[in-house]
């Protein structure tokens, strides 16, 4: 069963003999993967509404994989204890969403080793929030599946340095590493505030206004950013 880049790309960054909890699995194609390959003793496959639970059970049942993967079915990491889990992942939802959820149960998820998140929006503020709240930035990955990169963040607990605005958006460890997909990422980035300013720009009170003028000075930073790593 091919799995797709995406999820494929958060299983390497789960180490070898630990237990994961998959936060908001839906089908649980990534604990079963993570299962295949024989890189975890446990998974708790977590989701908060019955449909996904019942999708996941299918999916585990069909692999044979009960006695490994275990669905529950709760709100968040509700769902696990603290030092249940080694390894957190939380895909596929909401920067801010995840940022609720890790507050929420902020003391399970200080227990786990690491966390591998991969938000569908507002990474830059969910880098933001781990590194204010004791979380390190061990790494980043970027994935391109069905024409969509998707950002892959690994955390560890530690103590980070603070970045600028703009670094924080582009990924410092994607900046660092240059990732082959970094270009293309930038582009992305750039072209949703172009969109943005776009939309704004009818409006002369939309145009005087501080939001316009953060936007503005983002997509500037970027584009320095992004001319610094063509060079």
């Amino acid at each position: 069963m091919a799995f797709g880049k995406r999820i494929e790309t958060i299983a390497k960054w789960v180490p070898e003999n630990t237990s994961v909890a998959d936060i908001g699995t839906d089908h649980a194609y990534l604990p079963v993967l993570l299962a295949q390959m024989g890189k975890i003793t446990f998974a708790a496959a977590g989701d908060i509404a019955s449909g996904p639970c019942l999708a996941a059970q299918k999916t585990i049942k069909s692999f044979g994989l009960e006695k490994i993967v275990s669905v529950r079915q709760g709100d968040g990491l509700e769902i696990i204890t603290a030092g249940e889990i080694d390894i957190i992942v939380i895909a596929g939802m909401g920067g801010a969403t995840m940022i609720e959820i890790l507050q929420k149960s902020s003391e399970i998820a200080k227990s786990a080793a690491r966390l591998i998140l991969q938000p569908m929006n507002a990474a830059r503020e969910l880098r933001f929030w781990c590194i204010r709240n004791g979380w390190k930035l061990i790494n980043e990955d970027l994935a391109e599946e069905g024409g969509i990169i998707y950002e892959i963040i690994i955390m560890e607990r530690g103590l980070e340095r603070e970045y600028p605005t703009a670094v924080l958006e582009a990924g410092p460890r994607l900046l660092e590493e240059g990732h082959e997909l970094l270009p293309a990422h930038l582009q992305r980035l750039l072209e949703r505030y172009s969109k943005m300013l776009a939309s704004m720009s009818g409006s002369e009170q939309a145009k005087t206004s501080a939001r316009y003028r953060e936007f503005l000075r983002q997509k500037n930073d970027l584009e320095a950013i992004a001319r610094e790593i063509n060079r």
